[in-house]
């Protein structure tokens, strides 16, 4: 692969406190003669996120270095495709699926520099709210788009169509749309399957459902998933953890494949099953 030198490290201020693995990457990187910006992904008194900086500094970059957990990759992840920029994330959170390196093996980001690496593309979702005809939000996410009553005890009324046609109608907690990257996240937690990353489908997950509708739907990566709120308490979307927007009844919220991707960097030997086994304490 061709070279990488012109790297934005966005770390997490919370996960990096004082900036000491930051500064380690930083030093490490410029010694070897890579050109090396630091943003970090939000202040950490404020809590403002740092979109125009991040943004800005992707304009010309050719990495983005993200230092946290999951959360800080899906959170960057939409600047980063938009800026058609891969990622290498090193894993500071918990479990951290998408990350490529741990902490520990933090030095092996140097291998960026003479090629020695691959990327993987990741599929995106479009995700719209649509009420009373007209769309009045929309969002962009790796992980998934989660439909649910929030943080109360009564249970929502979902239909979910694909392509028009009508899957099924239910009751519970919710629903959550995922793509396979997103497939171990809150819809593995929920009881939908592990999903290979390669595999490019949309996994459809009932979560807490009553009845007999408790399965997952996997579904092509081309399918118009749309699902409709039309009784229950208030239901709520949140896509890859961004806030929540409160969805009425008679809502839909439709979910696409987005033009956009996530380029994701190994400089790692560690295959998707390798990591989901080592994460979930698998026998393999």
């Amino acid at each position: 692969m061709q070279p990488l030198r012109k790297i934005v490290i966005c770390p997490n201020p919370i996960r990096d406190a004082g900036f000491e693995l930051t500064n380690a990457i930083r030093d490490l990187l410029s010694t070897r003669g890579a050109e090396v910006s630091v943003v970090p992904l939000f202040d950490v008194y404020t809590g403002q996120n740092a979109v125009s900086e991040i943004t800005s500094a992707l304009a010309d970059a050719e990495l983005m270095v993200c230092l946290g957990g999951d959360g800080t990759i899906l959170h960057t992840s939409k600047y980063a495709a938009a800026a058609g920029v891969p990622i290498l994330g090193v894993n500071l959170g918990t479990l951290g699926f998408i990350a490529d390196l741990e902490r520990d093996g933090w030095k092996d980001i140097a291998k960026v520099l003479s090629g020695d690496y691959i990327i993987d593309e990741r599929m995106m979702l479009t995700v719209s709210v649509v009420r009373s005809g007209k769309t009045i939000v929309s969002n962009t996410g790796l992980n998934e788009a989660a439909i649910t009553n929030g943080a109360g005890t009564r249970s929502v009324w979902l239909t979910l169509f694909s392509d028009g046609l009508k899957i099924c109608r239910f009751s519970g907690n919710g629903v959550v749309i995922a793509t396979p990257t997103g497939s171990t996240g809150y819809s593995m937690s929920a009881g939908g399957p592990v999903v290979e990353p390669a595999a490019a489908s949309m996994v459809v997950t009932p979560v807490c459902a009553h009845a007999l509708m408790d399965k997952a739907f996997v579904l092509s990566k081309d399918r118009r998933v749309i699902v409709e709120v039309y009784d229950g308490c208030p239901a709520q979307l949140s896509v890859d953890g961004d806030p929540a927007i409160a969805l009425e009844r008679g809502d839909s919220v439709q979910i696409i494949r987005s033009d956009l991707i996530t380029r994701l960097v190994h400089v790692s030997e560690r295959s998707f099953f390798e990591v989901v086994g080592r994460k979930l304490n698998l026998a393999i």
